[in-house]
């Protein structure tokens, strides 16, 4: 049962209003990209009976989760860095479903990367949140085949409603005090791309959306 959803309304970054962090995305990653992600953050909601909340800073409104009361706090295509307190507000923390095999392809938009390096295999992993970006142990994790026709933004909704499976499959193991393995290896961390990196994206045939 869902105790509430939060939103986020910051776009690129926490100082910037709407229209400017639109504007800041369209200089660095150009037109197509910026609308590939005004496509995939868009929610529609109907979650009847259910809190929607929305929030700048998940940081700062730690006592609005807290009223809530949830057991546990779940992380999906969520763009604020969560902090101790937030953590801390749910009984059995926190977890982040991540569309990559962590450590690999750690930050932003990780089926992007994939595609763009020729990655064999994309995947997903149900992880906890810790102070390191997308750094926690490894609750779950799935991998699946590159669907060689599969927009950027058709295979990064498969993965996260994988991951949501995977979830939901490990939360006995969450209540009952689970930490998950340590990620091995260094890894990659990627941030939003450039123009020149969508552009390479498409002459390889892959589509944003």
């Amino acid at each position: 049962m869902l105790a509430g959803i939060l939103l986020s309304t910051r776009v690129l970054h926490p100082r910037y209003s709407f229209l400017r962090g639109a504007w800041e995305h369209y200089r660095k990653s150009g037109l197509a990209y910026t609308l590939y992600l005004g496509m995939a953050v868009a929610p529609r909601l109907r979650a009847r009976g259910v809190p929607v909340l929305r929030s700048e800073s998940i940081n700062r409104d730690c006592a609005a989760i807290e009223r809530l009361a949830p057991d546990l706090l779940v992380s999906a295509f969520f763009n604020h860095i969560i902090g101790e307190p937030a953590v801390a507000a749910a009984r059995y923390g926190a977890v982040n479903i991540h569309p990559a095999l962590l450590p690999v392809f750690k930050g932003v938009d990780p089926v992007f990367y994939a595609r763009l390096m020729d990655s064999p295999v994309l995947g997903v992993s149900v992880h906890r949140v810790t102070p390191e970006l997308d750094g926690g142990n490894v609750l779950a994790q799935k991998k699946f085949d590159v669907l060689p026709r599969e927009s950027v933004l058709a295979g990064t909704t498969r993965l996260f409603d994988a991951g949501a499976g995977l979830l939901l499959e490990s939360l006995d193991a969450i209540a009952a005090g689970a930490s998950g393995a340590p990620q091995t290896g260094e890894g990659s961390y990627f941030s939003w791309p450039s123009r020149a990196q969508v552009s390479a994206l498409r002459r390889k045939g892959v589509r944003l959306f």
